[in-house]
């Protein structure tokens, strides 16, 4: 009895498996488990980030600076981008960029050597100083089916060379981009300076160390400003918000869209929405399959480069043309689009330094 038992339900198994697999292969469902729903061409996604921090007395009382400085965030700098980007990673060592800001909470650096990587980057984001332990600080960011993943960095201050942050977490989860998600956040140790306090001297780590997640009982030495033995898990110092504002796609007027959403902190989209590709030598557009081109066909140029961005800052447009070579005649195809538009620019805020737009 018990083995007709094992039998129905491995079957029943069976058949569930079966239904899945049809079901993630139908070109009409459009299934919401297949792992390239949202990773589609053509598709740009609006996010809020809203960074919470509870750095207070009450939850970390040792060492608490009460002064000079007091205990406050820098700003905070992320961008979203694709699976082959890492701005940092738990275990292995940090960038000399990534140091002098986890060290400094200067930017610069970090700018220059992403301004070189924006094949793999999408989007950058910046949220303001927490000018306090506990506060809150927010922005807006653009992802897209190539790019689903965000990283960014925020300098606890004072401190020799900690940080919190998030290294690539991937918007697209199961093959939906996530509506909203929070997570917790804690301190992060850069593993250049060997202070053991928030307002230690900074003593360069030689040779230089791995970037390790600060617990209660890491670094192992008593004088370290969250050696807390007495308990076995810190409590998050921060946590981080991404909420789904609007998602897009090639039919809508993203534009004038863009500009009714009223985030101040928005920053720069750098990559076109819809991204093709220009030939260098005159096409005929409107044929069929492998059908000969007839002479009666209209006949176009190859494209001209791209006109530059109506807007220095804001988002804005830019066109290309191409010109007609040869006019329809009686029976032939119609010529086709002579004129394309492409989204460019940034919605940041005009009064940023012009350091920022580097194109």
């Amino acid at each position: 009895m018990m083995h007709i038992k094992l039998v129905h339900l491995l079957s029943m198994v069976a058949i569930f498996v079966q239904f899945a697999m049809v079901a993630s292969s139908d070109p009409t469902g459009g299934t919401v488990f297949s792992e390239e729903s949202c990773r589609q061409s053509g598709v740009l996604v609006f996010y809020r980030i809203k960074l919470v921090t509870s750095w207070s007395k009450k939850l970390f009382p040792k060492h608490y600076p009460e002064f000079r400085p007091p205990p406050h965030w820098s700003m905070t700098f992320g961008q979203t981008h694709n699976d082959s980007f890492r701005l940092f990673q738990l275990e292995h060592p940090a960038s000399v960029p990534v140091a002098t800001f986890a060290e400094t909470g200067q930017v610069a650096a970090l700018d220059e050597t992403l301004a070189q990587q924006q094949d793999v980057l999408f989007d950058e984001f910046r949220l303001p100083k927490i000018r306090k332990g506990k506060g809150e600080s927010e922005a807006t960011f653009f992802a897209d089916g190539a790019h689903t993943s965000v990283s960014f960095m925020t300098k606890i201050v004072p401190s020799p060379d900690w940080f919190i942050g998030l290294d690539s977490f991937n918007l697209c989860s199961r093959g939906r981009w996530l509506e909203k998600v929070t997570i917790p956040l804690h301190p992060l140790d850069a593993g250049t300076s060997s202070g053991l306090t928030f307002t230690s001297p900074k003593w360069p780590t030689n040779p230089r160390g791995l970037v390790q997640r600060i617990t209660a009982r890491y670094p192992l030495h008593f004088a370290s400003s969250f050696f807390y033995p007495e308990i076995k898990h810190l409590p998050p110092i921060a946590h981080v918000t991404f909420t789904k504002i609007k998602e897009y796609d090639n039919h809508n007027n993203v534009h004038k869209k863009a500009k009714k959403l009223k985030y101040k902190q928005r920053t720069k989209l750098l990559k076109k929405l819809n991204q093709q590709s220009a030939s260098g030598d005159p096409v005929l557009l409107n044929s069929v399959g492998d059908e000969t081109p007839s002479d009666k066909d209209c006949r176009v140029s190859a494209w001209s480069g791209w006109s530059p961005c109506s807007k220095t800052c804001g988002l804005g447009k830019r066109n290309r043309t191409r010109s007609v070579l040869q006019i329809q005649r009686l029976g032939g195809l119609e010529c086709p689009p002579l004129v394309e538009t492409q989204w460019c620019g940034s919605a940041r805020q005009c009064s940023v330094i012009d350091s920022y737009f580097r194109w």
